[in-house]
């Protein structure tokens, strides 16, 4: 149901490279993007998506870079996040629908990974 592969649909790499040309306008990233499970609570009806930003090579993922894109990532069209989160709730079984979501403030997993949890409240 929400394996890697139908996670990766949601956000299909045209939209993130589309993401990529609106936003540095043709300036390479110094990040790639991924959309990934984080975890899936069917009792407690929760599901975190990770929006994973991972360093290029020879590239930094400073912290000032990556703070402030939560708010971007929320309202970019090309990103569509609440697209995606329409997408997803089709995957999910009819007993199960979104009832509110939002993304979390930037997390440093190390200096080459940074996570944006896109949180999923469900009913």
């Amino acid at each position: 149901m929400l394996s890697p592969e139908a996670i990766q649909a949601l956000l299909p790499r045209e939209r993130i490279e589309a993401f990529f040309e609106a936003f540095y306008f043709g300036e390479e990233p110094a990040y790639d993007l991924a959309l990934a499970l984080g975890a899936f609570d069917k009792e407690r009806k929760f599901i975190r998506l990770e929006l994973q930003l991972k360093a290029r090579p020879g590239k930094c993922l400073a912290c000032n870079l990556t703070w402030g894109l939560p708010k971007v990532f929320e309202k970019h069209p090309a990103l569509d996040l609440k697209g995606v989160v329409a997408e997803l709730e089709k995957l999910l079984p009819d007993s199960l629908k979104v009832r509110h979501w939002e993304l979390g403030p930037t997390e440093e997993i190390n200096p080459d990974l940074h996570v944006i949890p896109l949180l999923i409240y469900l009913e």
